[in-house]
């Protein structure tokens, strides 16, 4: 029984583990690829898998002690991560109040006089943004998606619209993620923003990632579907989490 328990918890615990790395910084880990109505049943099947495994390793505690005391172990450090994944879920798609701005009355004049001008580049207006929380910054808007904090343009996506003057970028202290997917972007030297820590550019003609060294503290780079020929550059962000490189056309 201990031993069955601890092989169990081990396994629960390493796909909790995955779950809150992986799972949830790679767009094409296992975890994003389950269905939104699969979250909930999912978890209460690893909550009822844990609740075995302790009850197994009670049962076992008479015969094999210190398997037994690892096994609780992980079944506690598990479900401790347990439940801050159910919060995470209960509360997933749900803004606190006065987390985000749904409007432009606050917002910094710098930074709404770089916007504006980055939209008049793309032929929109600020009419043509879509306000959004950072889960669903990933979406595709029919014009522009930006996420607003107290006042600060905090992250901004552009999809398929062109993008002639990244040094705009810049007037925005609080820019943590950026996405500008098909924007026919080629040279990225003049983005100057090392907040960013998400930042996406893919299905553009990017040729060598060292023209990204202005956002060196980018946690998580999206470079798919671009021209790069190698991965020369890739060393310069040193806090980089996770990276997606896939469709580019480097030399193996």
């Amino acid at each position: 029984m201990a031993y069955k328990s601890l092989l169990l918890s081990f396994a629960l615990t390493c796909f909790i583990g995955y779950s809150f790395t992986v799972g949830l910084t790679s767009p094409n880990s296992l975890l994003k690829k389950i269905p939104e109505w699969g979250a909930f049943p999912l978890m209460i099947i690893i909550f009822l898998l844990y609740l075995l495994a302790g009850w197994w390793a009670i049962k076992g505690f008479g015969e094999h002690k210190i398997s037994s005391i690892i096994s609780i172990g992980f079944c506690i450090l598990g479900l401790g991560f347990y439940a801050v994944g159910f919060a995470m879920e209960m509360g997933r798609g749900k803004a606190s109040r006065g987390q985000y701005d749904y409007d432009f009355s606050r917002l910094d004049a710098t930074e709404k006089a770089a916007l504006t001008q980055i939209a008049a580049n793309s032929n929109l207006t600020l009419q043509d943004a879509t306000f959004s929380e950072h889960w669903h910054m990933m979406e595709n808007a029919e014009g522009f998606r930006t996420c607003v904090q107290k006042g600060h343009v905090t992250a901004l996506r552009f999809s398929g619209k062109k993008i002639p003057d990244l040094t705009l970028f810049s007037k925005f202290p609080q820019l943590g993620d950026l996405y500008l997917v098909d924007c026919g972007l080629t040279d990225m030297s003049d983005l100057q923003a090392p907040r960013i820590q998400r930042l996406d550019v893919s299905n553009n003609r990017i040729t060598d990632l060292k023209t990204l060294s202005g956002c060196p503290n980018v946690g998580w780079l999206f470079v798919q579907n671009n021209q790069l020929q190698s991965d020369d550059g890739i060393e310069l962000f040193t806090k980089l989490v996770s990276k997606d490189l896939s469709g580019n056309p480097i030399a193996k």
